[in-house]
C-alpha cells in the first residue's frame, strides 16, 4: 500500500512540474506518446501492467539511504518482459529489457533526508511537541551544520505555512537567536557567510543552522566573518551562549527565497 501511494505521489508531482497531459489508459501523454510512469524501491524492478505492454515506460528509482535516484525510458515490448506470474498479470523487465533502458539520470545525487541519519533521541525530541513551531525550532537546534530541505521542514512542521516558521519575526530565527544560533537560507549573503565560516553552502530551498560565538584568542585559525560589526566564528564546545548577530536578507537566489 505504501509503495503504491509513493508511486502515485511521484506521478502527480511529475505532472504538476512538467505539465504532462492525461491519457485515457496510461499515466501521461509526452510529446504525443502514451507513457506509463513506474516507481520501484529496487533499480528497474518496475511492475508493468498488461495495458502498458508495447508502450513506453518512464521508470524511476530512489534511495534515501544511498542518496541517489535514477530515471530511464524503456519500451515494454514482449522481448523485454518476463512472463507474468502474479494474479494481476503484472510483469517485470527481463535481462534484455534492463539493458535496453535509456537512462536519463543514473545514480544522480538525492537531497539528504536528515531525519534518517540523526539519532533516535533527536527524532524523539523534535517530534515530542504538538506545536509545529516548536518542532521546527528543535530541528534547527539539533541538526546544526546540516543542509535541511523544505521537504524536511514541511514534514516536521505538519503545517501549510511551514516556511514562514523559519523566518524572523516570530519564527525559528527569532526563537533561536538568544541561544547564539543563526539560520542561513538561500540568500546570497547567507551563502557567502556560511562559506566564510567553513560550512556547507545552502542550496535552493535549503536552510542550515549553526551556533556562533564572538571570536576570541582560543579561536585562532578558525574561519571567521564580520557580522553586526564584530568578528564571529562557528562556536566550539565550551564557548558561552551569547545572542547571535542578525543576518540581513539580501540578494535571494532562485524561487521561493526566504
Amino acid at each position: 500500500m505504501k509503495k503504491t501511494h509513493c508511486g502515485t505521489l511521484i506521478e502527480i508531482n511529475l505532472q504538476r512540474e512538467f505539465g504532462f497531459a492525461d491519457c485515457e489508459v496510461l499515466d501521461h501523454s509526452i510529446a504525443g506518446f502514451e507513457v506509463d510512469c513506474k516507481y520501484s524501491q529496487n533499480v528497474a524492478d518496475w511492475m508493468i501492467p498488461p495495458e502498458a505492454v508495447n508502450h513506453l515506460i518512464l521508470g524511476l528509482w530512489a534511495s534515501d539511504k544511498k542518496g541517489h535516484w535514477s530515471a530511464g525510458l524503456v519500451r515494454a515490448s514482449e522481448e523485454h518482459l518476463n512472463p507474468g506470474r502474479n494474479r494481476d498479470v503484472k510483469r517485470t523487465l527481463n535481462r534484455i529489457g534492463r539493458t535496453a533502458i535509456r537512462w536519463l539520470f543514473k545514480n544522480a545525487p538525492l537531497q539528504e533526508n536528515i531525519l534518517l541519519t540523526i539519532s533516535d533521541k533527536d527524532i524523539d525530541a523534535i517530534f515530542r511537541s504538538t506545536s509545529g513551531q516548536k518542532r521546527i525550532n528543535e530541528l534547527f537546534r539539533r541538526a546544526q551544520g546540516r543542509r535541511i530541505s523544505r521537504t524536511i521542514v514541511a514534514t516536521v512542521a505538519m503545517r501549510e505555512d511551514y516556511m514562514k516558521r523559519i523566518r524572523g519575526n516570530g519564527g525559528s530565527r527569532t526563537a533561536l537567536r538568544p541561544e547564539g544560533i543563526v539560520i542561513f537560507g538561500q540568500y546570497r549573503n547567507h551563502i557567502e557567510a556560511a562559506k566564510a565560516l567553513g560550512l556547507p553552502e545552502p542550496g535552493p530551498g535549503e536552510s542550515m543552522s549553526v551556533r556562533v560565538a564572538r571570536q576570541r584568542p582560543h579561536h585562532a585559525g578558525l574561519p571567521s566573518i564580520v557580522l553586526d560589526g564584530e568578528q564571529w566564528v562557528a562556536a566550539i564546545p565550551g564557548d558561552p551562549l551569547e545572542v547571535a548577530p542578525l543576518l540581513p536578507d539580501i540578494g535571494p537566489i532562485g524561487k521561493g527565497s526566504f
